[in-house]
């Protein structure tokens, strides 16, 4: 149907042009359009089945190219899975006897360490000995916190007394400002009076009550003063009480330690001997993990194959991309080729098997004592 949208888009602009208007030349150009329109579906309709049978050929393509591809990546990852799994088997066969020499060794330790298991000496009583002398420990520490806790009491009551020499403080600005205020009266009557100043009496008076207040105010800072003090020197007394009981708690403390780590020692002592026993066997596990090294050769050639896989799978979009500007630049649908990829993938090899696969054989298993060196 929309083969026919362009000569159905020409007569309706060709009738329009004709209707709208009588003129020969608009006649002339519908007729113009009618026929371009219908010239347009033409050459769609015959480009039809070239432009259809184009998109089988790339589709096929497409399939083709899929399907070659993912046959030698599946090959090189089947591969891959064969040598791995040889190689683990082998592995398992030698950690069996690595093992089998472990329960030999750990049969020899648990033999020499057999006297430290009971006894006063074993490790259950050492435990229990360490875990009562750390208690101890615990205790001493725990009254030297409830010490610094009467001190920090201490301290906490000394802000009572200084929010009262705050206030005490306020009442002495208040004095003294009134003061001020009545000395500028008196200075003021003064000189109203001039020789009689029986005002000024009055004010001096005044005066005079306000600085008994004044005084007043003054010995009660004085004893809250002295009560701060006292606090304070209670609280140096507890301070220099807690530094001597925090001394000796530490002395005490240290030669606890000092026991728990001989006790300690003397365990240890036997785990020694035990370890030299380990060093008897250690020759032989270690000619075992030795064998069992050369077999994990297979990871290297497995990351090999892997990292040319890779390599060759990220390159794909890219490929791909080349191949939609070639058919944008050639106006057409060109076959999709598996064959450069392959070039490239197989330019990147470096073992025979990876060769091996590439040309469809199945790639023969490793000799147990064949190495290879990378």
């Amino acid at each position: 149907m929309q083969l026919y949208y362009p000569a159905a888009l020409g007569l309706a602009g060709a009738v329009f042009l004709a209707l709208s208007s009588r003129d020969w030349l608009a006649l002339l150009a519908a007729a113009v359009l009618a026929c371009c329109g219908l010239l347009a579906s033409w050459h769609a309709i015959a480009r039809q089945p070239r432009t259809q049978e184009a998109i089988s050929s790339y589709l096929s393509s497409r399939q083709e190219f899929g399907e070659k591809i993912v046959a030698v990546w599946g090959s090189h990852i089947e591969a891959s899975r064969d040598q791995m799994e040889t190689a683990v088997c082998s592995l398992a066969e030698r950690f069996s006897g690595i093992v089998d020499k472990l329960d030999q060794a750990v049969g020899a330790s648990t033999h020499a360490t057999a006297s430290v298991d009971h006894g006063d000496t074993g490790l259950v009583a050492v435990f229990a000995r360490s875990e009562k002398k750390l208690a101890s420990v615990l205790a001493l520490l725990e009254s030297t916190a409830s010490s610094n806790a009467m001190m920090l009491e201490k301290i906490q009551g000394l802000e009572q007394y200084i929010q009262k020499l705050h206030g005490m403080t306020a009442d002495v600005g208040s004095i003294a400002a009134q003061t001020n205020l009545l000395a500028l009266n008196a200075a003021i009557e003064a000189a109203r009076a001039g020789e009689a100043g029986r005002g000024f009496a009055v004010v001096a008076g005044e005066v005079r009550m306000l600085s008994n207040r004044s005084a007043e105010a003054g010995r009660h800072i004085a004893q809250q003063v002295s009560l701060i003090n006292d606090a304070i020197s209670a609280t140096s007394l507890a301070s220099k009480t807690s530094m001597r009981e925090e001394a000796r708690s530490m002395e005490t403390s240290e030669a606890v330690i000092h026991t728990v780590l001989a006790d300690f020692r003397s365990v240890t002592d036997a785990l020694v001997h035990s370890s030299n026993l380990l060093k008897d066997e250690s020759m032989g596990i270690k000619s075992e993990v030795s064998e069992a090294l050369v077999q994990l050769q297979f990871q290297d050639r497995v990351s090999q194959i892997m990292t040319h896989v890779l390599q060759n799978i990220k390159r794909l979009p890219d490929f791909l991309q080349q191949h939609v500007e070639d058919c944008a630049r050639d106006d057409n649908l060109p076959v999709l080729d598996a064959a450069p990829l392959l070039a490239e993938l197989e330019s990147t090899y470096a073992m025979a098997e990876e060769r091996a696969v590439h040309s469809g054989a199945r790639a023969a298993p490793r000799q147990e004592d064949e190495i290879t060196f990378f």
